[in-house]
């Protein structure tokens, strides 16, 4: 070796300190927050990006032990991994290495998790309310374009999209779930008092989306923004009777007025009791509500042969599909069923007791999560209350949009929760320093 020269893993390590990979972050959030609801693939590209640059930070042993002391992020670290690892207890020597190959491929979206811990220990305060900004203005992207669909004067090559149910870029449930997510949001900093010029913003803001998430077909939404109206009018008030009376007032003036200007909320009304007319009277289980029974229907043998690990994420749909030709022979859409659309069966079939048990202890710990701020404890009351039940009605965290605005939301509130605590204890410092 030429005396002075250094090894290429040292300068390496001081090629990468040259870059503030901590600064790099918190702008590929930003954009992330923004292209999420624009973009299928702005999850799968953030999500590889932020891990890599994580995984190949010099500070990355020291942000791995950082979250792994939140509770919250170390119990979705766990979450996912234990999906990971399941395939493994799961799967033989007897399945093929297309079904391993299969297996593993279905589980990558559950990476979509992943950034949340990392943001935790990663992003900024003077990026918080950027952040949230971002995901605001990629809303209203959004909805200008749902809009110009409404209006004719954009078409969509997408078979689910037309001027009745102007969906841009996801399936009316994801979007549904934005919308009532956006909703809720705007409403809350309506409610909290914003500054004058940004309270008619945000009203007319709200307008539009709270129209467009009841002129869609997203009744998983609607409903979910209804709890969340429900929850967050009891938040804002300190009389409880008072709160229960304005939270159910202001509930059923929001349906009666999406029920007489939407003909499209009328219209899923009338085909929801359709629906379980179709269940009771005829055995028909070829509708929305009706394969959603029956897959629940076919799940319950299913959890009793494999309650504790479940039956993996090899097996689980193909033994669906063929108890449906069993017990719903000719059924269609039971017949070709490729999951069970809730994410609560969904992960107690694969994974079985063990894996809801960690599902469920991750969204505990979602909503410990300390916060001092009344603007971020909002934001985490109006996060839980549209996950925790559109999950009802979809696999939520096993899908890109979805996924992803759960990881950037919990991202912003342990961010938040690490910036106040660091406040706290700097403080602390500074009054026994004066003592």
């Amino acid at each position: 070796m030429v005396l002075g020269a250094r090894p290429l893993e040292q300068e390496g390590i001081e090629m990468v300190k040259k870059f503030d990979i901590s600064e790099i972050l918190n702008l590929l959030y930003v954009l992330y927050a923004f292209t999420l609801p624009l973009s299928r693939a702005s999850a799968s590209i953030a999500t590889a990006l932020i891990l890599l640059l994580f995984l190949f930070s010099p500070e990355r042993k020291r942000w791995a032990e950082e979250f792994w002391r939140m509770p919250a992020a170390k119990w979705i670290v766990l979450f996912v991994a234990y999906y990971f690892f399941s395939l493994l207890i799961t799967t033989t020597s007897e399945h093929t290495a297309g079904e391993w190959k299969e297996g593993f491929r279905y589980l990558v979206p559950y990476l979509y998790l992943l950034p949340a811990a990392v943001m935790a220990v990663t992003l900024k305060k003077r990026y918080l309310p950027i952040v949230l900004l971002a995901f605001l203005a990629g809303m209203l992207a959004s909805e200008i374009l749902s809009y110009l669909i409404f209006f004719g004067l954009w078409e969509k090559n997408r078979a689910i999209v037309s001027m009745s149910n102007p969906t841009p870029f996801m399936h009316h449930i994801q979007y549904s779930t934005f919308l009532a997510f956006t909703a809720l949001l705007l409403l809350d900093r309506i409610i909290r008092g914003a500054h004058k010029g940004y309270q008619v913003l945000y009203a007319l803001f709200f307008a539009a989306v709270a129209g467009t998430l009841f002129l869609i077909n997203g009744r998983t939404g609607q409903v979910a923004f209804l709890i969340g109206l429900f929850v967050l009018g009891l938040m804002h008030f300190q009389n409880k009777a008072k709160a229960l009376l304005v939270s159910s007032l202001l509930t059923l003036l929001v349906v009666g007025t999406a029920y007489g200007l939407s003909d499209n909320f009328r219209e899923r009304i009338s085909v929801a009791q359709s629906d379980i007319h179709n269940m009771i009277e005829k055995g028909n289980y070829g509708t929305s509500l009706g394969y959603r029974v029956g897959v629940t229907m076919l799940a319950v043998p299913l959890i009793e042969e494999n309650p504790l690990l479940g039956t993996g994420v090899v097996d689980t749909m193909p033994l669906v599909r063929k108890e449906a030709a069993a017990s719903f022979p000719g059924d269609y859409w039971l017949g070709i069923a490729n999951h069970f659309q809730n994410q609560y069966l969904q992960v107690l079939v694969e994974i079985g007791l063990v894996g809801l048990g960690l599902l469920l202890i991750m969204f505990y710990y979602v909503a410990r999560i300390p916060l001092r701020s009344e603007m971020y404890r909002n934001l985490k009351v109006i996060l839980m209350s549209v996950f925790l039940f559109t999950m009802l009605s979809d696999i939520q965290l096993h899908i890109q949009f979805t996924g992803g605005l759960f990881a950037l939301i919990t991202g912003i509130l342990l961010a938040e929760a690490r910036v106040e605590q660091e406040e706290d204890q700097s403080a602390a410092k500074k009054e026994n320093a004066d003592a």
